[in-house]
């Protein structure tokens, strides 16, 4: 069994006159990654390798949440995954090391609305810093994407959802 996380990073500034891929989280943003880190936590959804878009709003998603998970083996930087497809997340998680058992994509709409779609067959609307919880029979990531072998949607956390 393996768990796939995606999550769309959290809300990002339009105050300063910067170009997209330089917008950083304003105060919404900055409280609620890590308030969404400490719910994974607490459910044991614990990544193993973090995968996260190289944009700064995504980037500084992973840093309000990478406290919460000490256990982290590795974190990449993906240009892939700034306008990610659902095709650029699948070939990201192809590529995962076949020992990992959670792993957390950070990224953007329109593409992480398509691929919850996608994967579960369901209308998600993926607002800032909400996290799509995946799990698949799989034993490894590269035959994750198999027809044989569906993802299912256990649920979608919700910065505004969650207890103050």
């Amino acid at each position: 069994m393996i768990r796939m996380i995606l999550m769309r990073h959290a809300k990002s500034s339009w105050e300063d006159d910067v170009a997209d891929f330089d917008r950083p989280l304003n105060r919404r943003g900055l409280r609620d990654a890590p308030r969404i880190a400490a719910e994974l936590s607490d459910r044991g959804w614990c990544p193993d390798v973090v995968v996260h878009s190289a944009a700064l709003r995504t980037t500084q998603t992973w840093q309000m949440m990478a406290s919460h998970f000490p256990e982290v083996r590795q974190v990449v930087s993906a240009k892939s995954l700034y306008h990610g497809s659902p095709s650029d997340i699948r070939q990201v998680a192809e590529a995962l090391p076949a020992d990992c058992g959670t792993c957390l994509i950070i990224g953007h709409n329109p593409g992480w609305e398509l691929a919850v779609h996608q994967l579960s067959s369901q209308n998600v609307r993926m607002t800032t810093a909400n996290a799509a919880l995946f799990e698949n029979v799989a034993q490894d990531w590269s035959t994750a994407f198999a027809e044989h072998t569906p993802w299912q949607l256990i649920e979608v956390l919700r910065p505004k959802e969650l207890d103050a």
